[in-house]
């Protein structure tokens, strides 16, 4: 069945890593265990380059989809591909999201996860306090020790200079309903932008026409294969395009139901080693 298989594409978040974001030993294995058969592997995911390599340890993929695919690297990490917002569409919403009580961050082509100096603060008083479910979600979530912090006035010379090419805009708040309203004020970008999610708690702003599926097929080309030829992995509305044109589309059992009505195949849990389980049993044979 899985004769034709040549190129294996991750996702990250709820696919190949567990609910502690770590990729396991036994996905370890079962991943290098299918690279040794002859097949690429590419990671394919929401996060920076630079937030993609920190769970894996150093585990050899081929190539990385990165930002839902406004940015592809090379197995050395040589960025080969990029495509980045507009700077006064990020400018305007950034203003836009700053009236809001919420928490973004902006990525940028050098894997820069920016946020906004006087947001931070204006978070970080606001919640300091709250013992609610809302405010303790935000805290475990919130202020990465990797984030870079700058002013407003300076954040916006960076991207208005091009010194910090944004390719996402993502925006977290942990109750799902209080990010519908902020979509909706985003949707007046649409000619500019895309607005995919990869999780319930979470908006991500992408330029136009980008998709994992357009960074995979960078290495479609590159390799020599055709879309049949390539298998994906996914769980959330950001890999719909990718389940969509790959031969052979996998989603989660803990995928969204629309994205597993999509999917050929259907693996077990993330949190079960289904990725590993789907390698050995399905794909390789191995049970």
């Amino acid at each position: 069945m899985f004769s034709q298989l040549r190129l294996a594409a991750f996702d990250m978040d709820g696919t190949l890593l567990n609910e502690d974001a770590r990729m396991t030993e036994a996905t370890r294995e079962a991943c290098r265990l299918l690279q040794a058969s002859g097949c690429k592997l590419v990671l394919s995911t929401g996060r920076t380059y630079a937030s993609a390599r920190l769970p894996i340890d150093d585990f050899p993929f081929d190539g990385y989809v990165c930002s839902n695919g406004a940015a592809v690297y090379e197995a050395d990490g040589r960025l080969v591909q990029r495509t980045f917002l507009p700077a006064d569409m990020v400018r305007e919403v950034v203003h836009t999201l700053r009236q809001e009580l919420l928490y973004y961050e902006l990525h940028d082509t050098a894997s820069n996860r920016w946020m906004v100096q006087e947001d931070r603060e204006r978070i970080e008083s606001l919640i300091g306090e709250d013992t609610s479910v809302e405010g303790l979600a935000l805290r475990r979530f919130s202020f990465y020790e990797w984030s870079r912090v700058a002013p407003l006035e300076e954040m916006m010379r960076l991207v208005s200079t091009g010194e910090a090419e944004i390719v996402k805009l993502f925006v977290w708040h942990p109750v799902p309903e209080r990010l519908e309203p902020v979509r909706r004020q985003l949707e007046q970008w649409s000619e500019s932008a895309a607005i995919t999610t990869s999780g319930p708690y979470n908006i991500e702003v992408i330029p136009k026409n980008v998709s994992k599926w357009e960074g995979l097929l960078y290495f479609c080309r590159k390799w020599g294969f055709a879309p049949e030829q390539v298998m994906a992995f996914g769980d959330a509305d950001n890999d719909r395009e990718a389940l969509t044109h790959a031969g052979y589309s996998v989603a989660m059992e803990n995928a969204d139901p629309a994205i597993k009505e999509i999917a050929r195949f259907i693996a077990p849990h993330h949190n079960e080693d289904g990725v590993a389980r789907f390698i050995r049993e399905r794909v390789l044979g191995r049970g």
